[in-house]
């Protein structure tokens, strides 16, 4: 495995050990110990799975050369093609997540 896509998994890793402690904590969701368990795996799995489609695709897509108006500009360009794709890749893979858990018979 690769140093960045390692880096990837354990930054998903961190955010869903986060949300499942959110949910284990709270009165409105109870999944059980099983369902606990699967949101944190498969979470981390989906979402992994997404930032790395969205890294594969920032790397094809990034231009060579920005053109911008003035500095705001730039940075808000610049930071988009840092981390934008990465971002739309984890939003895409908490979709499937969500899916994944509706079949598995825990509903969040």
């Amino acid at each position: 495995m690769q140093a960045r896509t390692r880096k990837q998994l354990l930054i998903c890793l961190g955010i869903f050990v986060v949300l499942t402690g959110m949910a284990v904590f709270s009165r409105q969701v109870y999944l059980g110990f099983f369902g606990y368990v699967a949101m944190l795996i498969v979470g981390t799995a989906t979402t992994t799975i997404g930032v790395v489609a969205g890294d594969a695709i920032r790397r094809v897509a990034k231009p060579d050369l920005i053109f911008a108006a003035d500095g705001i500009d730039l940075l808000r360009k610049k930071v988009f093609w840092l981390l934008g794709p990465q971002a739309i890749g984890w939003f895409v893979g908490y979709i499937a997540f969500q899916g994944v858990m509706r079949k598995l018979g825990f509903y969040l």
